[in-house]
């Protein structure tokens, strides 16, 4: 039932159809009740819409998979070359689930931001990969300093902000994470790999 479900919101984001559950359980032929079980309220349609977030398999991409890359500026280069890519293809719906996560009393309905982002998961992966020598203040700063290449985020800056083509755009991405990997090697005096 929740695949079904997850399949109707996604087809109503994407043809433009309206994010109630009303909605999701017509395009999903399940009943109205059968529907509230799995979603709480409308705002819960956006979310279960953009949750393939879980389609990248971000463990291959950290050097956890054969072939992955070993040198760490270029598996920070992977990581957001293809979590870029992914959001660029699915910008409406990440910009959907951005929309509600912002809005007022987003923490009250369960669609805040706060604990449901994967960059958390994959920067930590990424990072663990980092030199022991490399100080704690380092780690945070460059872990904050990855968390925007990410997701609606990235997508929102290097389109509406810096109006970038969507190919320049995951370019710049990719730039600022091996610059960012690249500076912290080199501030412990260590060569990028």
């Amino acid at each position: 039932m929740r695949e079904r479900l997850t399949a109707a919101a996604r087809a109503q984001l994407r043809d433009g159809g309206p994010m109630t559950v009303e909605a999701v359980a017509a395009r999903a032929e399940v009943s109205r009740a059968t529907a509230y079980r799995h979603l709480l309220n409308n705002d819960a349609v956006l979310l279960w819409a953009t949750r393939p977030v879980e389609e990248l398999d971000v463990a291959a991409l950290l050097g956890q998979g054969g072939g992955a890359p070993t040198d760490l500026v270029d598996r920070a280069e992977a990581l957001v070359r293809s979590t870029a890519r992914w959001a660029f293809d699915h910008e409406r719906e990440l910009r959907a689930v951005l929309a509600v996560s912002l809005a007022e009393g987003s923490d009250q309905h369960g669609s805040s931001r706060r604990g449901r982002m994967q960059r958390d998961r994959w920067i930590d992966d990424l990072l663990s990969g980092l030199p022991a020598d490399v100080p704690e203040a380092a780690r945070r700063r460059l872990r904050a300093a990855l968390m925007p290449l990410f997701g609606a985020d990235a997508v929102v800056w290097t389109r509406d902000v810096a109006d970038l083509p969507v190919a320049d755009a995951v370019e710049v991405l990719v730039w600022m994470a091996r610059t960012l990997v690249t500076a912290v090697l080199r501030e412990r005096g260590s060569p990028a790999s």
